[in-house]
């Protein structure tokens, strides 16, 4: 699709799975799916990204308490009349057993067999479909996969309940088992931004294999961009409660000061577009994908102007980051 049209309208294919993408995908996830973030305001952020191009939806069995994929269900129902449902690519996750998406850092996990044929089962009861385009595993190791496994998610694609199966990993050794074993998933949703450039190698092998890339935590949650004066929300403190008590998160918050200021003295576009437009100037990434409650910053980053990030800039970033040591990255 030509590169001339907005970011969000533009389309790129996730690897060997043939799914065309948009270069920004909603996650419906966080505070978006809590039950004290009204559901008007839930369906407003996913309305106006469908109209603005994103067709690209990321949610979880587990996110938000287990509130997450039924509210996106209910908003999904009028939308499908609007939308056609081969338009768009919803993906969901499963084998988490904690409602919190690991807040305190202390998750329970079940990739059995039966577990996760339940979950996804689950998934499409919740979300009011009849296929899922990508299923995933959330958090699984290269330790939990096994041929049990591997047959229930066949025989769930032989049903035709999901299409493309993948892993959410924030681990380099999960990486590197994908790579070994290119076969056996079609996607991962990794962690990579700015603050993260030693994921690139991993990333550059994971295209090669033809394992499609989607990128989560383009912004380090939230760490990557400047303070803004305003008046605190109900959303802010359960993102600044995150920020203190998830472990994953102190470590992007200790790692993020350098390049946070590195990110803010790129004067081209604003912050998070600064940081959109690294992550997806890396080929193998076919999607970053931004969780928010606010209309006014999925506006901000659906502006993101890739061609903005100089290859000057982008070396800005590069020396910032140095060798990595200050990286967050498992």
């Amino acid at each position: 699709m030509s590169q001339d049209l907005p970011l969000a309208r533009q389309r790129r294919v996730l690897g060997r799975t043939g799914l065309a993408v948009s270069p920004i995908g909603l996650g419906c996830s966080g505070f978006w799916g809590h039950r004290r973030f009204s559901e008007e305001a839930a369906a407003a952020v996913v309305e106006h990204a469908l109209a603005h191009g994103v067709n690209l939806l990321d949610t979880g069995h587990n996110y938000a308490g287990f509130h997450a994929e039924p509210r996106l269900g209910r908003i999904l129902r009028p939308l499908l009349k609007q939308y056609p449902r081969d338009a768009l690519v919803i993906s969901s996750k499963g084998g988490t057993l904690t409602g919190q998406a690991g807040i305190s850092g202390a998750e329970q996990r079940n990739f059995s067999a039966a577990a996760i044929t339940a979950s996804c089962e689950a998934s499409l009861r919740n979300l009011g479909l009849d296929h899922l385009d990508i299923y995933q595993l959330h958090g699984a190791s290269e330790h939990d996969i096994n041929d049990d496994l591997l047959a229930a998610l066949q025989r769930l694609r032989e049903r035709g309940l999901i299409r493309h199966t993948g892993i959410n990993t924030h681990s380099a050794s999960t990486l590197r088992w994908m790579i070994a074993h290119p076969d056996a998933f079609d996607v991962v949703l990794l962690d990579y931004n700015a603050l993260q450039q030693d994921r690139e190698p991993l990333i550059d092998q994971l295209q090669a294999v033809g394992i499609g890339v989607l990128a989560g935590t383009v912004l380090a949650q939230g760490h990557l961009l400047p303070a803004r004066p305003r008046l605190p929300r109900l959303a802010d403190g359960w993102y600044l409660a995150r920020a203190w008590l998830k472990p994953s998160s102190r470590q992007l918050m200790r790692s993020a000061r350098q390049m946070r200021q590195a990110v803010a003295a790129i004067s081209s576009q604003r912050p998070a577009q600064t940081a959109f437009a690294y992550t997806l100037g890396h080929p193998g990434v076919a999607s970053g994908i931004l969780g928010t409650t606010r209309i006014r910053s999925l506006d901000e980053v659906l502006a993101t102007q890739l061609q903005a990030l100089s290859a000057a800039e982008r070396q800005q970033l590069v020396e910032a980051f140095g060798d990595g040591r200050g990286s967050p990255s498992q």
